[in-house]
C-alpha cells in the first residue's frame, strides 16, 4: 500500500506542475490580450453596442456553462452499485469534471479581458474607448465587469445543483435554464441600461 502511494503522489508531481506552469502561461498571456480582443470584438459586432454586450453576455456565460452542462447532462449513478474490487475499479467509475471545470475557469478569466475591472476601469476603459470609439460600449463593458461575476456565481449554484440532484431530471433542467438565463438577462439589463 504505501509504496503504491508513493508512486501515484510521484506520478501526479509533473502533473500539478505542468497544470501550474500552463495557468500562469494562460494568465501572462490574458494580460496582454486586452486590445486584439476588444478588436475582434469591435470588428465582429461592427460597432453596434447591443451586438457587442450580446458577444459580452455569451462570453461570460461560458464558464457557467462549462460547469454546469457536463454535470446536469451525466446520467445519474445507479441506485444499486456493484461490488467493486479494488480502489481503482472504484475511482474508475466516479464522473470526473476536472477537464470542464479547468476550462471554465480558464474561459471565465478570458470573460475578465475585455471588461474594465470594477475597481480599476480607467486604463482599460480607455482602450476601449480608442478601438471602439463607442462611449455605449465602453459604458456596456464597464456594468458588464460587475455582472460578469454575478453570472459566474450563478453558473456555479447551477452546477452545484446540477450534481447535488442529479437524480431530479427537473432540477437539472433548472441547473441547465439559470446558466443559459443569467447572461441573458445581465444583456437584458445593460442593453435597457444604455438606452
Amino acid at each position: 500500500m504505501p509504496g503504491g502511494r508513493r508512486r501515484r503522489i510521484g506520478s501526479d508531481v509533473p502533473l500539478v506542475i505542468g497544470a501550474a506552469l500552463l495557468f500562469v502561461g494562460w494568465v501572462w498571456l490574458l494580460m496582454r490580450a486586452t486590445e486584439p480582443l476588444v478588436t475582434v470584438f469591435a470588428f465582429a459586432s461592427d460597432g453596434r453596442p447591443k451586438l457587442y454586450a450580446g458577444i459580452i453576455a455569451a462570453l461570460a456565460g461560458l464558464p457557467g456553462l462549462l460547469l454546469t452542462l457536463p454535470r446536469a447532462l451525466t446520467p445519474p449513478a445507479p441506485m444499486v452499485v456493484p461490488s467493486a474490487r479494488s480502489r481503482s475499479q472504484i475511482s474508475a467509475r466516479r464522473t470526473s469534471f476536472l477537464r470542464t471545470d479547468a476550462l471554465g475557469v480558464a474561459t471565465f478569466l478570458l470573460a475578465q479581458v475585455p471588461l474594465p475591472a470594477p475597481w480599476g476601469p480607467v486604463g482599460k476603459a480607455a482602450t476601449i474607448a480608442n478601438i471602439t470609439k463607442s462611449p455605449e460600449i465602453v459604458e456596456l463593458s464597464a456594468r458588464f465587469a460587475n455582472y460578469s461575476l454575478g453570472i459566474f456565481a450563478v453558473g456555479v449554484v447551477a452546477a452545484v445543483i446540477a450534481k447535488v440532484y442529479s437524480h431530479a431530471a427537473a432540477l437539472r433542467v433548472l441547473a441547465i435554464i439559470l446558466a443559459v438565463g443569467a447572461p441573458v438577462v445581465a444583456w437584458v439589463l445593460v442593453v435597457n441600461a444604455i438606452r
